[in-house]
């Protein structure tokens, strides 16, 4: 990053415990790319100084700011509170980065209750960072293009853009799925890759000679016309869905049996979960603004089965995304045994004996995390003159795909659940669609 707009040189004291090391290295990389000066203890201080004390006290007084790391173990260090009071009682300006912890009361000192603190926690070190800046008096952060895959000759007009609105930062994982960055008009959203399942028919539900496992909902199998649509290649993880909440679109997921927001930010690349109908329509609500792309939205029940199960090289709709035969290495069920989320992208479509890709290349459509879909729970034939894609309190609204606490049987493509529309649950997250005909607004 490189930083523009400010007069005088802006230098920091970074006050912090020793245990938010590596949170604190690259709070001062970040900080030395936007054209900042950084006093860490760890660089200034040689061994044996003889006193060590005074440079302190001179790195606070020469210092313009002084950010306090806040953890729970910052909060209890004696040496970071007399720093923080030296430089108060010294008139220099201290801004609170919160960088670890669940409560915010946990991690600082007393008193500082009502001090108003920038979240860099997880997934929002990107929006806290911005923030930070702005509070140091920079107005300008241009990310590194090649940092992001961008094209690095870059016009005039997409350079301005580039300064004035940074991309956020994506977990190195997500980078390498293909998850991209992006910053229309000021709001940073992360967008997933996507998949494009062309128009035409499918066969849709079970035929119980074919399937033994199949229940009288899914039944009978019939034929489905669709257009074409984009699916993306994941469900939407934590890092994603954050960023919306950081910027108070969305609500934080509430606790479900001991799962809390603050446990699931500390697994980025993972399935967002605890999140009802309501929050996922809200946080796509949020998309279509920050992306200007009016096309977001849940895939229809129709849809999310076709991207699934479809091979139309041979006419048939399979049992699993891979196949018609459960392999527990090809996705995340009880039979798994990790009784928990995993990564997305775990199964990958490129490892072929361990690939749990449906036949368009769309990934976790078999256990991991429960998902949405935009029709209601109504029996077969599937049809959409029948109102079922018009979701409203009285009614049950279809999930799909299983999950990490389901055996294989449920994630069966042809398994239908369901769900009120303010359901949450531990295991239910949600996956995005983009319909082709629509462009941007």
């Amino acid at each position: 990053m490189s930083g523009a707009g400010h007069g005088a040189r802006v230098r920091v004291f970074i006050s912090y415990s020793t245990t938010d090391a590596d949170l604190v290295q690259r709070l001062k990389d970040s900080l030395a790319r936007a054209g900042v000066d950084v006093w860490l203890d760890h660089e200034q201080l040689t061994p044996g100084a003889p006193n060590w004390q005074r440079a302190i006290r001179d790195g606070i007084a020469q210092a313009s700011h002084v950010i306090y790391v806040a953890s729970e173990t910052a909060a209890e260090s004696s040496y970071v509170y007399d720093e923080i009071s030296l430089a108060r009682g010294k008139g220099k300006p201290v801004i609170p980065f919160w960088a670890r912890g669940t409560e915010w009361h946990d991690c600082i000192p007393l008193g500082w209750g009502l001090t108003q603190y920038v979240d860099g926690r997880g997934a929002s070190f990107d929006a806290g960072f911005s923030m930070l800046l702005a509070s140091l008096g920079i107005t300008v952060v241009a990310p590194s293009p090649s940092a992001h895959g961008d094209e690095p000759n870059l016009t005039p007009a997409a350079r301005h853009r580039a300064l004035v609105h940074p991309l956020p930062d994506l977990p190195q994982h997500l980078s390498s799925l293909g998850f991209r960055g992006v910053n229309q008009n000021g709001t940073p959203a992360i967008v997933p890759p996507l998949i494009t399942v062309p128009a035409g028919p499918f066969l849709m539900g079970s035929v119980k000679a074919k399937d033994g496992q199949a229940y009288e909902d899914e039944t009978p199998q019939h034929r489905v016309d669709l257009g074409d649509f984009q699916i993306a290649k994941f469900p939407v993880t934590v890092a994603e869905y954050e960023l919306a909440v950081r910027l108070g679109a969305v609500i934080e997921p509430p606790e479900f049996l001991g799962v809390t927001w603050a446990k699931q930010q500390l697994c980025p690349d993972h399935p967002v979960v605890c999140i009802s109908w309501q929050d996922a329509t809200a946080y796509i609500a949020w998309l279509v603004r920050a992306t200007s792309q009016r096309g977001w939205r849940l895939p229809s029940e129709a849809e999310w089965e076709k991207a699934a199960r479809w091979d139309a090289a041979r006419g048939v709709s399979r049992i699993y995304p891979w196949g018609n035969t459960f392999h527990s290495n090809r996705c995340d069920t009880s039979e798994s045994g990790f009784w928990a989320t995993n990564p997305v992208g775990s199964y990958p479509a490129s490892v072929a004996r361990r690939s749990g890709a449906s036949p368009y290349g769309v990934e976790d459509m078999a256990g991991n995390v429960w998902e949405w879909t935009s029709s209601l729970y109504k029996p077969y034939p599937y049809t959409v003159s029948d109102s079922r894609e018009g979701p409203n309190p009285n009614d049950s609204v279809s999930l799909r795909g299983g999950s990490w606490s389901d055996d294989a049987s449920r994630a069966r493509t042809a398994y239908r659940s369901s769900d009120k529309w303010g359901g949450r649950d531990v295991n239910l997250g949600f996956r995005l669609a983009l319909s082709s005909e629509v462009g941007s607004s």
